[in-house]
């Protein structure tokens, strides 16, 4: 076993994995996000992934393509599968979920977790990974991964690209408290819960049983989108039933209202035609009565013509008198003038 080298073959890889599997070759490296030194180390020493290739790690993600295992139910909820490698076509339907296996066989030690996520280009083409899962530490296998296709198109997958990045994490297995630490739990090596072996290198089916009991994992957008289509198709035969008692109904409610137009239309007819004699009536007793006004504003002039004469021989009358009056002073005033004299005379005597 040269462990200055990969790994030969799938059985070096375990047989490494095997020996470092609660062993780190590597106790200085800090507990935390590998960065793609470090993922390498210990993929070459630990086996922790085969095959592995330099050339496709990130600055702290490694990239992983699809191959083995792909596996999906029709229409009919019939489970459908096949093998697939890079280069190999894989299409998945509009509105389907898939699962596919990915290349490495990972034999992950007690102290090394993994998580994954979708390349960003397949999300933004509408490409749906069930991602976010810890993978923990101890974990034999092939990743199986859920992609759920959104998009109303079936979606080509170049599986000569690479299809999910995985970043790797150092655990705090195997750290022993500082002397000073009084509060922290003893270290029992024996009481580390592993990962448990029976559930290791499982195939894809007893995965799928577990999460689904062995039953059809199908999107739910196609059977919305069928019972709307039947929603849709009902509501149709339903509006035709509706149209047709709707005309029947609108006939009967256009007769109706014909009627009672009609018989609106008597009643305005009638009430036009006593309109029509009132106001034949009104017309007369208003000429009547402007034949009488027009003869009292006659009388009426001819009264004040009378009074202006009146008035005038009034005034006449008021002159004669008051030039007899003045006649009868002057024939008074003689008398007093002797009556004077007289008195004088006797006065004056012998």
């Amino acid at each position: 076993m040269d462990l200055t080298k990969l790994p030969k073959d799938d059985d070096d890889a375990k047989a490494r994995a095997d020996r470092f599997e609660s062993l780190d070759p590597f106790p200085g490296v800090p507990r935390a996000l590998l960065s793609s030194f470090e993922i390498a180390d210990y993929a070459r020493v630990t086996g922790m992934m085969w095959p592995f290739a330099e050339k496709q790690l990130k600055s702290a993600s490694y990239e992983v393509f699809i191959g083995g295992e792909v596996i999906w139910w029709d229409g009919k909820g019939r489970r459908q599968s096949k093998i697939v490698k890079r280069g190999t076509p894989l299409i998945l339907e509009a509105n389907s979920i898939v699962f596919a296996q990915v290349e490495p066989v990972f034999r992950l030690p007690n102290y090394i977790a993994i998580r994954f996520n979708l390349r960003i280009t397949h999300v933004h083409r509408g490409l749906l990974l069930g991602t976010g899962p810890l993978v923990d530490p101890g974990f034999h296998g092939k990743l199986l991964i859920p992609l759920h296709n959104l998009t109303s198109t079936n979606y080509a997958i170049d599986t000569n690209e690479a299809l999910i990045w995985i970043e790797f994490t150092k655990t705090t297995f195997g750290y022993v408290p500082a002397i000073e630490e009084d509060l922290a739990t003893p270290r029992d090596p024996n009481k580390f819960k592993g990962f448990p072996p029976d559930k290791r290198h499982l195939d894809p089916d007893k995965y799928l049983r577990k999460a689904n009991a062995g039953n059809a994992i199908q999107s739910s957008i196609p059977d919305s989108i069928a019972k709307s289509a039947d929603s849709a198709r009902e509501a149709a035969k339903s509006l035709s039933r509706i149209r047709n008692i709707g005309i029947l109904a609108a006939l009967g409610i256009v007769l109706t209202i014909g009627f009672a137009l009609y018989q609106i239309g008597q009643q305005f007819g009638s009430m036009v035609q006593n309109s029509q004699s009132l106001i034949a009536s009104l017309s007369t007793d208003a000429k009547g009565m402007a034949e009488k006004i027009t003869t009292l504003s006659t009388e009426n002039r001819s009264l004040t013509d009378k009074l202006v004469e009146l008035k005038d021989a009034n005034e006449r009358l008021n002159e004669r008198m008051n030039e007899q009056n003045a006649q009868i002073e002057k024939l008074n005033s003689p008398p007093r003038k002797q009556a004077k004299k007289r008195a004088s005379s006797t006065r004056k005597g012998p």
